[in-house]
């Protein structure tokens, strides 16, 4: 893997083929995929500022559940949606670990508080959330996108109805509806 780059444009155009394999019990695809599983995995840990053997042992737990079956819960088509995914898991663990050590005593106050306020970075890039608002837009329905293009063109409601030969009323629950999923989601993703 290319140091230079960040590990989610390093790892090849292959990956989605890997985790499907890698899915399906390959041993030969759970080892090509390890290193970029762990550097994706390491730098979604940076933000919670862990001493680096607590670091590792969250990233081997969260690797070993993988393994262990937790990558059958990805459903993802594209690379970004895999690396949302596996920073999910991650920092899932990370934040189970940092609430466990707060209840014990002697760990880091500021980190105790962190948690509590569940300030840790996502570090997801713009991009990919751009991406996956997309993918998202392109998923609706085709009259949901209509409406949501229109409102992303900046076209009031009432404009709105009147192209479409809707009550005003509706076009403004249709979207606000609407954009609570499309927020929903992003937000599951970390984007939000």
């Amino acid at each position: 893997m290319d140091a230079r780059l960040p590990p989610e444009e390093a790892i090849d155009a292959d990956l989605l083929d890997l985790v499907r394999r890698c899915q399906g019990g390959d041993p030969d695809a759970w080892r090509a995929f390890l290193s970029p599983l762990q550097e994706i995995g390491r730098r979604a840990l940076r933000s919670f500022r862990l001493p680096t053997a607590d670091s590792e042992d969250i990233l081997a737990e969260a690797l070993t559940a993988l393994y262990a079956g937790g990558l059958s819960q990805f459903r993802g088509s594209t690379v970004a949606e895999f690396v949302a995914f596996l920073k999910a898991v991650v920092r899932n663990r990370a934040i189970d670990f940092v609430k466990g050590q707060k209840r014990q005593e002697g760990y880091p106050e500021e980190l105790a508080a962190k948690t509590a306020r569940s300030d840790f970075s996502t570090e997801i890039s713009e991009e990919e959330c751009l991406e996956f608002l997309r993918q998202e837009v392109a998923r609706l329905k085709r009259e949901d996108r209509e409406l949501y293009l229109m409102k992303a063109r900046g076209m009031k409601e009432r404009e709105i109805a009147e192209l479409t030969g809707r009550p005003p009323g509706t076009i403004a629950s249709q979207i606000a509806r609407l954009l609570d999923r499309l927020r929903a989601s992003l937000k599951d993703r970390g984007c939000v």
